[in-house]
């Protein structure tokens, strides 16, 4: 494998340990939910194995974001980031559809972002 290659698994696995982590789930959970083993999840994470597009698409619908996101998430956040991104996630993750359309709502106002 070339260093380039090696490189982009490695980037890949950080940001599936950043997107588990804003989640605040651990390596078992997440594998348990994308069908993954826990002990290949974590050599993923290593950058040590090249994944299939599948294996990739599991874990990102189990972590609730695009495939896309894998490949355009800002890398240069730092600790305090996210650890306001992983409060925020907590307090959204058991509200129900509507309530998170109301929130969507404010924060679209708030933000003055249409989408």
């Amino acid at each position: 494998m070339r260093q380039e290659e090696q490189e982009f698994l490695k980037q890949l696995g950080q940001k599936f340990r950043y997107y588990r982590g804003l989640r605040s789930l651990t390596q078992e959970q997440l594998g348990e939910q994308a069908c993954v083993c826990h002990k290949y999840l974590g050599e993923i994470e290593r950058g040590n194995k090249n994944i299939g597009i599948l294996v990739i698409f599991r874990l990102a619908r189990a972590l609730h974001i695009s495939v896309a996101d894998l490949v355009n998430y800002p890398e240069d956040q730092d600790d305090s980031h996210q650890k306001y991104m992983r409060t925020v996630f907590k307090l959204l993750k058991d509200q129900d559809y509507e309530d998170l359309k109301r929130i969507l709502q404010i924060l679209k106002c708030y933000l003055r972002k249409d989408g």
